[in-house]
């Protein structure tokens, strides 16, 4: 099975997201939508990583083609101690055990992780795994800083199920 892989913070996950998964889900069998994130990292205290991981479930719960999952990133601290490319490499171990513990892929299973940011691209590129990359252009160019930093500006851009925890 060719299974796409989209993964960030999403904090809050918004039409960009959308963009790369929608490119994803044209091109692949299955999309895994995986949320990752610790604690302190840009979602909180707003919208924890748990939180995330359940609107995210709520915005897909009727795409039977997307199946969502969560991960604790790697600890913040090895941040001091390792180089962009060891933290990304370690990344990729563990959410390809997390996958196959969850049984979520096989072995026979063709990974290709889609993102839009250019730097994961190089990054995922090199990992000893050899991941397969597809480096998407959004429709719509926003990010989840933007919308951080002026919530009623770009309320339109976040996704529903987002948007409607955001607003209450």
């Amino acid at each position: 099975m060719n299974i796409g892989i989209v993964f960030g913070t999403f904090a809050p996950m918004h039409l960009g997201h959308k963009d790369v998964i929608d490119i994803a889900k044209r091109e692949m069998d299955r999309v895994i939508v995986i949320c990752c994130g610790h604690e302190g990292d840009r979602g909180y205290p707003q919208m924890p990583l748990e939180k995330r991981y359940e609107l995210a479930l709520k915005e897909f719960a009727d795409d039977e083609q997307i199946l969502v999952t969560m991960l604790w990133d790697t600890d913040p601290k090895i941040k001091a101690h390792w180089d962009p490319q060891q933290i990304w490499n370690y990344w990729v171990e563990r959410m390809l055990l997390h996958f196959y513990k969850n049984e979520l892929i096989t072995a026979k299973d063709v990974l290709t992780f889609y993102t839009s940011e250019g730097d994961y691209t190089e990054l995922l590129e090199n990992t000893p795994e050899h991941i397969k990359v597809h480096r998407c252009q959004r429709v719509r160019p926003i990010s989840a800083t933007m919308i951080r930093e002026d919530m009623e500006q770009y309320k339109d851009m976040i996704i529903p199920a987002f948007r409607e925890y955001l607003l209450k």
